[in-house]
């Protein structure tokens, strides 16, 4: 998700940069100038707030160590017997 957010965030910077490669004229409307850079801001704050993806992994691991996934085997499941002398 976090590639998917920088890549948003690169381009709705190129299109700030460069609205006549967008069709937008040679300068961006005002008011839609105004909005994707309020859409660049939320998205900036959005990749500080997430968690790098290692952290995420981490995260994932560490909760799924808490849940037992599979057929649960007491311990007197099995007995040991003492055989031969």
């Amino acid at each position: 998700m976090r590639d998917r957010i920088k890549e948003v965030y690169l381009t709705l910077g190129r299109i700030l940069n460069d609205p006549a490669r967008f069709g937008l004229g040679r300068k961006t409307p005002r008011a839609l100038a105004d909005t994707l850079s309020l859409a660049r801001q939320d998205l900036m704050e959005e990749l500080r707030e997430e968690p790098a993806e290692s952290d995420f992994l981490a995260t994932e691991l560490s909760q799924d160590a808490d849940c037992h996934v599979g057929p649960r085997v007491s311990a007197t499941a099995f007995s040991l017997r003492k055989t031969g002398t």
